[in-house]
């Protein structure tokens, strides 16, 4: 039985950081003609000018954002699967939300990059678990 984080709130406030953080990078890249410009890689990136920076940011942030949340829990490795979890679904239903169904980019979800993204905010915390154990 999957049960919800020790600290609901501040989990879901890293996530809406961290979905907040790439929104505005995309929302840079796509108001500066030369990123918008560079050419996509087919079924890696649509955007790499948005998607490269950004999963080396998740990965740094994530790491640091876990590591924070997990120092005060009992059973880490356990509380950083809840963790990414729940990073993993308001990332999820944000990005469905707002990049699918209001920006109607419909083959958002076709390129690697994305899960790629997605696999980092999963699996950074778990490893992260693994240096905060006491």
């Amino acid at each position: 039985m999957i049960t919800k984080p020790y600290q609901l709130g501040k989990c879901l406030a890293h996530a809406l950081l961290l979905w907040i953080v790439g929104f505005v990078w995309g929302m840079v890249v796509f108001l500066t003609p030369a990123l918008k410009d560079i050419a996509s890689v087919p079924y890696i990136s649509k955007f790499p000018a948005v998607t490269i920076p950004l999963l080396i940011v998740y990965i740094f942030s994530v790491s640091f954002l876990a590591k924070r949340y997990l120092q005060k829990a009992t059973d880490k490795t356990a509380e950083a699967w809840k963790y990414g979890i729940t990073l993993l679904v308001v990332s999820f239903v944000l990005d469905l939300l707002v990049i699918v169904l209001a920006f109607k980019s419909y083959d958002y979800f076709s390129y690697l990059s994305i899960w790629l993204a997605y696999a980092v905010l999963v699996f950074v915390p778990v490893k992260a678990a693994s240096s905060v154990q006491a």
